[in-house]
């Protein structure tokens, strides 16, 4: 499979790489400072990009993955010397879920803590989380974040709740940091009182649960697990267990908690994936001290140690230099003899050096031309010989100096200058070519996870048409219409999917199911003079597709004929309402064609065994269904409901004067063709209104009464109970 590991990767990544390689699993791990863990796996791909970035999505889209980890800041790997930053780990937590919400992603692992539990003295799977720190809302928000995406966009998320964490390549840890303190000072200050409890998870433990949750082939029931040892302490008991190593260890402890994560009840793990922690911390205590005092820095020189501590205050090293070249300056001015010089600046020079520091080369030529003018002519001023300035060698080094001045200075600004223009056309030059290379990547990811979805399917077309057929036998038709919905979501990687039942006379079409994210946008019933592009292609039973980008009208609309009697008369369609534009092509045509061609099949099959079982369905001479018929169409339309894809209401007549099977034309006359009247077990008789709301079943109710038959809407869920 590939796996995404991103978050924060100090904690947890090392292990979970070495062990999910062994497994021939192919990893990317995608964090700012990923490569600061010296991965060194072949079967890892390292990104140091941040998940919080701009960036994260265009780059992790090229790969496809099966499986995302997502590793949370829990409260035990906070560094002292970092700022908890809860802006950017949600951040970096809506990348990664927006990453995942469109692709078909077998399974998110939220990595979380039970730091959420705060002090409540309720810590089950199913308890409400109280936090007491700001990093445990933090981890409650992450969550909330994993439960919207799992509710609206389908995401298949496992919330794991862990403890506090060792292991030999934990580095990090609370409890690496509490040995190393022990190694260096022979003591340690703990924030949590005495007598609170600790529960220390092997690093490993936490592997073998991922691995079992990815193996699983069935989604789980419960979102949340938690992971904790079977075996808890005291921190008192902690420090006897230090002792044994450290006898002068001295530990002291607070008044109160400051650290909240804590055991917790293990329920999930074991029910479903019979997990069961296998490592004892008192067993291992001694291999990880061994591992951890074996890993020290060799010592290096003080002059060493004082010269790596200067390099990272830059600010402070500067003030050093200045004072050590003062007092250098000092040193060789009293060593020449050249002590104070009150009554001479060289003007000129300075005009030379800062004309050329400005403008350039040619500039600081020009200055020293005009400065060497000034000097003739101060020296013609005074009167002296010009014999005397032309053969005394000596006279010609201010000229020199202020030529040289001028060049030296001069070529170093032009020298910069030059860099930073080139510097800027590489900039642009590069700006230009990533661009270019940016658009080819989208193009070449776009082709490759097209082709991939068409390898794939190529591939599995045997097992999946397999699959398709069996999810598709059953014998109730609002049965195949959830089973249908839900192939079709999947195989056409689409949610704007719907199924409408048509009248005799094909003028209107009654919205039967549709997708979750239409439930609000669409209507019940389609007028299909409103559509008139596409009746011919009704009536003949021809795929409807929507090339000329016709508004308003669907993407794709597939007729479904009824092939009993009355023969070649369309029952049923199958609309997408949209789709992406590459889906317009001719696989995605054919796909829909073959998948509704399993549909139709099923459906007149469904047909065919309710004409066949009409006196076992039906109480004779009426369209009631009887007591085991209606049990299995509410049962259905409970789920349906439960998934969002239709909606109904429920009806209790309560009118012990009448037969119903009597009265039913009468009743027939207030409902739709799409109602569904039926006897249920505890004797009454009941009207499942399809695709109403309260207001259209209240309206029912009031018609019924005017019958003289009183009713009353009810729980359906109560009904299936009772």
């Amino acid at each position: 499979m590939n796996i995404l590991i991103t978050g924060n990767l100090s904690s947890l990544a090392a292990t979970f790489i070495e062990e999910l390689t062994k497994r021939k699993h192919r990893l990317v791990l995608a964090s700012d400072d990923a490569d600061k863990l010296g991965i060194k796996s072949s079967g890892a791909i390292v990104h140091s990009v941040n998940p919080a970035g701009d960036l994260f999505k265009d780059a992790m889209s090229a790969y496809g993955f099966d499986v995302v980890i997502f590793i949370s800041t829990r409260e035990e790997r906070l560094s002292e010397e970092k700022d908890l930053n809860t802006g950017h780990q949600l951040d970096g937590l809506w990348n990664v879920l927006e990453l995942c919400k469109h692709r078909k992603l077998k399974h998110f692992f939220y990595i979380s803590s039970t730091e959420v539990y705060g002090d409540s003295q309720d810590v089950s799977e199913n308890a409400v989380p109280q936090p007491a720190s700001l990093n445990g809302y933090t981890l409650l928000a992450g969550e909330q974040y994993c439960r919207i995406y799992h509710d609206k966009f389908g995401v298949n998320t496992t919330i794991v709740r862990l403890t506090n964490i060792y292991g030999p390549q934990e580095k990090s840890g609370l409890l690496y940091r509490l040995i190393m303190a022990c190694n260096g000072k022979g003591k340690a200050s703990l924030p949590v009182r005495e007598d609170s409890e600790i529960s220390l998870l092997h690093v490993l433990d936490v592997t073998d649960f991922l691995i079992r949750a990815i193996d699983e082939k069935y989604t789980s029931d419960s979102m949340v697990v938690n992971l904790s040892s079977s075996k808890s302490f005291k921190y008192s008991e902690l420090t006897g267990m230090l002792q044994k190593y450290y006898p002068s260890l001295a530990l002291t402890f607070a008044d109160e908690d400051d650290l909240h994560t804590r055991p917790a009840k293990v329920s999930s793990a074991r029910r479903i994936y019979d997990w069961v922690d296998t490592y004892t911390f008192d067993q291992e205590l001694e291999h990880l001290l061994e591992i951890f005092h074996g890993e020290r820095l060799p010592k290096k020189s003080g002059l060493d140690a004082i010269t790596r501590r200067l390099s990272n205050y830059p600010e402070f090293l500067k003030w050093i230099e200045l004072i050590a070249g003062t007092v250098l300056i000092q040193l060789l001015s009293q060593m020449t003899g050249t002590l104070i010089q009150f009554k001479y600046v060289d003007f000129r020079l300075l005009f030379v050096v800062i004309m050329g520091s400005i403008y350039g080369m040619q500039t600081g030529l020009y200055a020293a031309i005009l400065v060497s003018i000034s000097i003739l002519y101060t020296w013609m001023e005074l009167g002296f010989d010009w014999a005397l300035l032309i053969y005394n060698v000596g006279n010609w080094l201010p000229f020199a100096l202020y030529f040289t001045a001028g060049m030296i200075t001069g070529y170093n600004r032009d020298k910069n200058e030059n860099q930073l223009t080139n510097a800027q056309k590489r900039t642009r030059l590069l700006d230009d070519k990533y661009s270019f290379l940016y658009g080819v990547f989208n193009d070449i990811r776009k082709l490759k996870d097209e082709f991939r979805e068409r390898l794939l399917g190529y591939r599995d077309s045997f097992g999946k048409i397999f699959t398709i057929t069996q999810e598709l036998d059953q014998l109730q038709e609002q049965t195949i219409f959830l089973r249908a919905l839900s192939i079709l979501e999947e195989q056409m990687d689409n949610k704007s999917i719907a199924i409408y039942s048509l009248d005799e006379n094909r003028t209107y079409a009654r919205l039967e199911a549709s997708s979750a994210p239409l439930k609000t946008r669409l209507s019940k019933s389609l007028d299909l003079s409103d559509y008139p592009e596409v009746r011919p292609y009704i009536e003949q039973g021809k795929i409807f597709q929507n090339t000329s980008l016709l508004p308003d009208y669907p993407a794709y609309l597939v007729p479904v004929f009824n092939n009993t009697y009355p023969f070649n008369v369309p029952a049923a369609m199958i609309v997408v309402w949209s789709v992406k534009f590459e889906q317009y092509s001719t696989y995605y045509y054919n796909l829909l064609k073959v998948l509704c061609g399993l549909i139709e099949a099923s459906l007149v099959r469904a047909t065919l065994f309710s004409n066949a079982n009409y006196e076992r369905t039906y109480l004779p001479t009426t369209k009631i269904l009887t007591r085991q018929a209606f049990m299995e169409t509410l049962k259905i339309r409970v789920e349906m409901k439960k998934n969002r894809v239709s909606d109904f209401q429920l009806v209790v007549m309560q009118s012990p004067d009448h037969r119903f099977e009597a009265i039913y034309p009468c009743l027939a006359e207030e409902i739709r063709a799409t109602d569904v009247i039926g006897a249920c077990t505890d004797g009454d008789y009941y009207i499942l209104l399809a695709q109403a709301d309260k207001l259209a079943a209240q309206d029912v109710v009031k018609r019924l009464a005017r019958h003289g038959i009183q009713s009353r809407l009810v729980d359906a869920n109560q009904i299936l109970l009772d």
